[in-house]
């Protein structure tokens, strides 16, 4: 009964892979190992561009009036804005990642 471990392991391995070792016949040769379930893929939330927003337009103003940005103040988190809140993280010693955080609100006054 000692190599009974083995077998399972090697039924276990090589329906992993799709083969068998074991002569067809046998009752372990035809246990099938059921296929991993597909689990799903951890999504990030979005941040939806395309809408305005009073936080993005609040975040405009204050760039254009604190750094000079010129930006249009349309509450949409564009290219640009992002550019310049960018722009305007750097010069104040804040860490430029771009993102409209709780640090860069506060050095702005929002």
């Amino acid at each position: 009964m000692k190599s009974l471990p083995v077998v399972a392991g090697l039924v276990a391995a090589t329906a992993f892979i799709g083969m068998s070792t074991l002569p067809s016949g046998s009752a372990v040769a035809q246990q099938r190992m059921p296929a991993p379930a597909a689990q799903p893929m951890a999504q990030k939330p979005m941040m939806q561009k395309a809408m305005p927003s009073a936080q993005v337009k609040a975040l405009q103003s204050a760039l254009n009036s604190k750094a000079g940005a010129k930006l249009k103040v349309d509450g949409l988190m564009g290219a640009r804005t992002k550019a310049a809140l960018k722009k305007y993280q750097s010069a104040n010693g804040l860490m430029s990642t771009g993102e409209n955080d709780a640090a860069t609100r506060a050095k702005l006054g929002i």
